[in-house]
């Protein structure tokens, strides 16, 4: 309940950046997001909108991640209660729930919140099934725990996979001696394809055309790419993607974020936040130690939980150095992660913060001997720290967070004039457009092409069925080049405005229509006859029009630590607010 009001009162009560807002548009419509389509989410969170229908459409969705979150949190707490006491379950879930990766995505309709739940209840299937076979007092309890444990993790591949990095910690909880059955291994198998079973939503949901329906998962072999991610470059276990060192060294930099990002919210290491990191991890040592002498399955457990979930998941996901890292040791030029990637280890840090709570109530019991009675709960009082420190860097409710998203969707989709065409850079310029248009049916006449997306022919196929593609390009990719001359060759057949993000690179944007000039109108670029080809100016009339549609609000100072899409933005909405003395330049129109 703590947990539950902490993540509640900070949620974001509307839009956020990246993903969320199009899993919100997803769950709204029942639609198919991004590969890997993520089914059951989907499903649960169309019952959130179902049952929250007291708060706006966003919101609702939102609520399913305060409340997956939350629930994380109650059953960590749960097990610690039955491993080390009362007061130390209630102290590790405080902990573990609010390190900042954790908390921020309790506060934004996306899936790690749901994933951080099913993994937190394998671990609790796995201590049913362990617990009950070591006593020896129902045999029968161990092989329901057992059967629990197999369909949720089955229910792991609807969910986000991620879940199924508790998948070992959880079988050595249960490991205790039990001796399955052929009748036991064959229920659990089947219980394992149930759990699976939910990927079915996917064809099904598909064959009703909804509006969002990524990969158009109809055939079997439709399917089976959006389960794989095929039309992403999934890195394999081999060459590596940046030196192992510098990938270890990443989940260091994101692991000082966890305790007390707001004392110093910035990417760089500060002492006074790294000192408490480096307490924390004392605390978790001492927390798994002391479970390792009470309880050697729990604490074998609990170390391949950590080690699985944190360098376990560095070694698979094999990613590229992140945005503010190993800048000045890779080479110039060096691909960086598209934006920082912690969420990935929300279960590595829910679990630190776990042990630390551990090993917080073993150190405040030890003091019991030496001090007052009075004093002993005065240890406990560090289980704050993570949610004192951290509150102003995850709320997600203020100004100009709160509402930032939402407005410069608007704004953008009243930058193109009716029945326009729209080409944009990705997700931040597109999924709160999707919502705008699919949840609130705002400016629907609007058709918005996602540039990475042409590269997909599920994607082109759907252009095509709009008339904005020749159906010869569908199955034979021509290059970007040409897919993008056709999109604008058959807009303007048929008299429709062409207009062109700011955040799409002026690279792509010349592609678009290489023997024309480029009008800037703030938001978006207007390709123009009356320049010469590859000329730009800016359209002064527009771009004052547009600033007397913004709200004033999205200009207020964004919090320390916001992230950088909302910081990409909100320059380009000052640049309208307050245009600088040479108009086209490189921040404010992308020239």
């Amino acid at each position: 309940m703590v947990l539950f009001a902490t993540y509640l009162g900070t949620a974001a009560p509307d839009l956020t950046f990246w993903d969320a807002s199009e899993f919100t548009a997803a769950a709204h419509t029942f639609g198919i997001p991004h590969p890997p389509g993520t089914p059951l989410w989907v499903a649960m969170g169309k019952v959130s909108t179902l049952l929250f229908t007291g708060t706006s459409p966003a919101r609702m969705v939102t609520v399913l991640a305060v409340w997956c979150a939350a629930m994380a949190g109650g059953f960590g707490a749960w097990l610690v209660a039955r491993w080390a006491g009362a007061r130390a379950g209630v102290v590790s879930a405080v902990m573990a729930g609010t390190m900042y990766t954790v908390w921020s995505q309790a506060t934004e309709a996306e899936v790690y919140a749901a994933a951080l739940l099913l993994a937190v209840a394998m671990l609790v299937a796995g201590e049913w099934a362990g617990r009950s076979s070591a006593t020896g007092v129902d045999v029968d309890a161990s092989r329901r725990g057992w059967a629990l444990l197999a369909f949720l993790a089955g229910l792991a591949v609807p969910l986000p996979l991620s879940a199924l990095v508790a998948l070992p910690a959880a079988v050595a909880l249960a490991w205790s001696g039990l001796r399955p059955t052929r009748r036991d291994v064959a229920v659990w198998a089947a219980l394992l394809l149930l759990g699976m079973s939910a990927v079915m939503i996917l064809p099904l949901r598909s064959l009703h055309d909804p509006g969002m329906d990524s990969g158009n998962p109809e055939s079997w072999r439709a399917l089976w790419a959006v389960l794989q991610r095929e039309q992403y470059e999934v890195a394999g276990l081999l060459p590596r993607r940046a030196p192992w060192w510098l990938q270890i060294g990443n989940f260091g930099q994101w692991a000082d974020w966890q305790v007390a990002f707001g004392l110093h919210p910035h990417p760089t290491a500060a002492w006074p936040r790294t000192l408490l990191t480096l307490a924390w991890l004392w605390l978790a040592v001492l927390g798994l130690r002391s479970l390792w002498r009470q309880n050697l399955r729990v604490g074998r457990a609990m170390l391949l939980l950590v080690l699985s979930a944190s360098l376990g998941v560095v070694a698979w996901l094999n990613l590229r150095a992140g945005p503010s890292f190993g800048v000045g040791v890779l080479a110039d030029g060096a691909l960086h992660e598209a934006r920082e990637r912690d969420y990935f280890f929300v279960l590595a840090f829910w679990a630190w913060g776990l042990l630390a709570g551990v090993g917080l109530a073993s150190l405040a019991a030890a003091l019991t001997r030496r001090l007052p009675r009075a004093l002993t709960v005065l240890p406990l009082t560090l289980a704050l720290v993570p949610l004192l420190a951290n509150r102003s860097v995850a709320d997600r409710s203020r100004e100009p967070v709160a509402t930032l998203p939402r407005s410069y969707a608007r704004l953008l989709l009243d930058a193109v004039p009716t029945n326009g065409v729209l080409f944009t850079a990705g997700d931040n310029d597109s999924f709160p457009l999707w919502y705008l248009q699919q949840v609130e049916d705002y400016r629907s006449d609007v058709s918005v092409v996602t540039v990475p997306l042409l590269g997909a022919t599920w994607y082109r196929e759907q252009l095509a069925e709009r008339g904005l593609l020749d159906s010869a390009m569908v199955h034979t990719w021509p290059g970007l080049a040409p897919a993008l001359q056709m999109v604008h060759h058959r807009a303007e057949g048929r008299r429709r405005a062409v207009r062109v993000s700011t955040m799409l690179s002026a690279r792509d944007r010349e592609r678009v229509a290489p023997l024309k000039g480029w009008q800037w109108e703030g938001l978006v670029w207007a390709p123009s006859d009356e320049l010469a080809a590859g000329a730009v100016a800016t359209d002064l009339t527009r771009l004052r029009r547009a600033a007397e549609q913004m709200p004033r609000s999205v200009l207020a100072p964004l919090p320390p630590g916001s992230d950088e899409a909302a910081r990409a933005v909100q320059r380009l909405l000052r640049c309208l607010a307050e245009p600088p003395a040479n108009l086209l330049v490189s921040d404010c129109s992308g020239a």
